[in-house]
């Protein structure tokens, strides 16, 4: 009698019952060397990275394989190597059938009964998709296939490219991903070709991410392949209760001194937000958008700071970490935030500048927690004509601008105040407190001392916010920074004994008694103006002094060179050989090439390449400020969370890609297509969106 150990396909070992004891052992022996030698037979046939399907022999995965050449085998199951790499082409057949599985495409087909698996082989191989696919791998081998893909790409790219240029719309305009789907109707209706696929908001921040991604690998393919230095930006904010650290990289474009400042990368501090953790989201994000540690130590020269204990603390902290793995690394404090930091310092040694900020803090209250208040305001506005404009909070941690104005809106709308005031001090329906606190606030607004006070506050301001809008221009370098500081501490050290704009149309209006047709009465101004003027000095001063790195570099900005010809001749030298040597050229030839440039104003290719180096630098950290105030309004609290990749995708094309009428798609849907997603001309299978339910009101509306 015979037993079969296996399946009809299989190798098996055969024994007899009635076999001595010794021909059985013999029969084992040969069942042994039959399994090695089919074992040696299938690794000419079969990958060493492939597994068997389950229960199946060698022999057996052979005889299948011999019949199916295009089988393959993982650990998930079987698959179809044929379907896989025409997988991209198949996707623009919209018949149904043509549809491929995800299962064959991706080896996942499997049975535990090998008939069923057995069964489902050949249901796929008579399946009109993989005949197809079939036919595109015959093409192939003939080289017929490129010209194919050039036909089938032209009459599927419309529908594609309008997915793309919505999706992109989306994230221009930071709406949700919601909106793509009636972006796509209204394309539609319209008259735009559009697809049945990618309809929906999954597909959106699939494009929106895949549209990111290539324009980063591009644009580090060009900081790469140019050798650009940089210079990198980075801030930590916590955004609807998550800390997010924010990166920006400076570095030029073409190669010929064109500098522009990159939105980088937004990224959760999910692992806290002390210095290592800080050390370690940096590194990853610079490297797995492919700059390798060996180029960042040549080319990463400066990063700059909004001055956190966390950030440039010492020994342990950001910066010294950072320096210990990038030595020509140099480190720059946000000036924008020390020209905040010295303006407090004023206030606080000054001693009538508190009253002034009191009362107008205790203005933003009044207007700001009564609705009451702020309605009456307006209504006071309108009986005098007038527009008004918004009272803000004063000397907080918003830039100095903010403050200037403010202070602004209360001289615009004195009159309108003073109204207010007068007619709520008058109104019989508040109580008595009510009443006196009004006619105490207009006595002190329509004294001569407050108004000095405030014309006094806003000269000061008015410079101090022009200096801080030029440091936080993208265009302004660490030297244009410095020549703005010291022109503004000039211009303040002048003001000191001269009246400024405002202060002269005020001393006109106390000579006359009234300010925009209020009565003044006299009254001593609080602030001293010597003193306060020479306060801003001495701390822009102490604040702002000329670090080491802008000593030199100054010699490399012709507004620094002396006029005489024998003061040039030597001017500046040291400097640029001591910058040369920082970044690893030869010191020599920069030298040599900054006199040539002095005396005969010719640079040579090593000077250029510092002058460049020299601009990368930026002075503050305002692009991270602007890059957290466009993450506010992307991620906001009236959409679903996003993932970080989602949140950077968004913001990156949204704060670094073109207008909508000079973004093209095509590129992009190239790579799309070849990383082996589906176009938007795509059969999609499954149930189709039904239209929505027909109200009997609706038919009122058509014509």
């Amino acid at each position: 009698m015979v037993h079969s150990t296996g399946t009809e396909d299989d190798s098996a070992a055969v024994t007899t019952t009635s076999s001595a004891a010794a021909g059985a052992e013999c029969g084992t022996e040969m069942n042994v060397t039959s399994e090695k030698e089919d074992e040696k037979a299938g690794s000419d046939t079969m990958d060493k990275t492939e597994q068997l399907p389950n229960k199946w022999g060698l022999n057996q995965w052979r005889s299948w394989k011999e019949r199916n050449p295009w089988l393959v085998t993982g650990e998930g199951g079987l698959g179809c190597i044929i379907c896989k790499e025409a997988k991209t082409l198949l996707l623009s057949e919209k018949k149904i059938g043509v549809h491929l599985s995800d299962a064959w495409i991706n080896g996942t087909v499997s049975s535990p009964v090998q008939k069923q698996l057995r069964k489902k082989i050949d249901i796929h191989r008579d399946s009109f998709a993989h005949k197809r696919a079939a036919e595109i791998a015959d093409l192939k081998q003939k080289e017929i296939l490129p010209s194919n893909v050039v036909k089938l790409s032209s009459a599927m790219f419309e529908e594609t490219a309008s997915s793309f240029r919505a999706a992109y719309t989306v994230a221009k305009e930071r709406l949700p991903f919601s909106k793509f789907s009636p972006i796509m109707k209204v394309n539609e209706l319209n008259g735009a070709t559009v697809g049945p696929a990618h309809r929906s908001d999954h597909p959106c921040a699939n494009m929106v991410e895949h549209i990111a991604e290539q324009m980063k690998k591009k644009i580090i393919s060009n900081v790469k392949a140019l050798d650009s230095r940089i210079s990198v930006t980075l801030d930590e904010s916590t955004i609807h209760g998550r800390a997010y650290m924010i990166i920006y990289v400076r570095f030029d474009v073409t190669g010929k001194g064109d500098l522009d400042n990159l939105f980088f990368d937004i990224v959760e501090l999910d692992q806290g937000t002390d210095a290592e953790s800080l050390y370690n989201t940096l590194k990853n994000s610079l490297q797995v958008a492919g700059m390798d540690a060996a180029f960042l130590r040549k080319n990463l020269i400066r990063i700059a700071t909004d001055g956190a204990a966390v950030l440039t603390g010492k020994q342990t902290e950001l910066i010294e970490r950072l320096k210990q793995d990038f030595p020509r690394l140099q480190a720059v404090h946000c000036l924008a935030h020390r020209v905040e930091l010295a303006v407090n310092d004023s206030l606080k040694v000054v001693a009538g500048c508190n009253h002034l900020e009191c009362f107008l803090s205790k203005l933003y209250a009044i207007y700001h927690q009564s609705t009451k208040n702020a309605r009456e305001l307006e209504q006071a506005a309108s009986e005098l004509n007038m527009q008004i404009l918004k009272i803000g909070k004063v000397f907080t941690i918003r830039w100095v601008a903010s403050s200037f104005n403010t202070v602004k809106a209360v001289l615009k709308d004195f009159p309108v105040l003073a109204h207010h005031f007068r007619s709520a001090s008058d109104d019989g329906s508040r109580s008595g407190v009510e009443r006196a606190k009004y006619t105490g606030l207009l006595k002190h607004l329509s004294s001569t001392g407050f108004v000095e006070d405030l014309a006094t506050m806003k000269d000061v301001l008015r410079e101090l916010q022009g200096l801080s809008l030029k440091l936080q221009r993208r265009d302004t370098s660490l030297v244009d920074a410095s020549r703005f500081i010291h022109q503004t501490i000039e211009v303040l050290s002048a003001m000191k004994d001269r009246w400024g704009k405002t202060e002269i149309k005020v001393k006109t209006a106390i000579t006359r008694g009234q300010l925009k047709g209020v009565v003044l009465t006299e009254a001593q101004p609080k602030i001293k103006k010597t003193q306060f003027y020479q306060a801003i000095v001495d701390n822009l001063t102490k604040r702002l002094p000329d670090s080491d790195l802008v000593t030199m570099l100054k010699p490399m900005d012709q507004h620094f060179w002396p006029k005489e010809r024998a003061e040039l001749v030597l001017f500046g030298e040291h400097e640029v050989a001591t910058f040369a040597k920082l970044l690893g050229e030869s010191a020599t030839e920069a030298v040599s090439e900054f006199r040539d440039w002095k005396l005969e104003r010719d640079q040579g290719n090593t000077l250029k390449r510092l002058i460049v180096a020299s601009n990368t630098v930026l002075p503050t950290s305002a692009e991270c400020e602007r890059g957290f105030s466009a993450c506010n309004d992307t991620d906001c609290q009236t959409r679903n969370k996003l993932r970080a990749r989602s949140l950077s995708a968004l913001l990156f094309v949204d704060i670094n890609g073109p207008p909508l009428d000079r973004f093209d798609p095509a590129p992009f849907i190239q790579s799309w297509i070849k990383t082996g997603h589906r176009t938007s001309a795509s059969w999609v299978p499954g149930p189709q969106p039904q239209p929505a339910e027909i109200r009997p009101l609706w038919s009122i509306f058509s014509a």
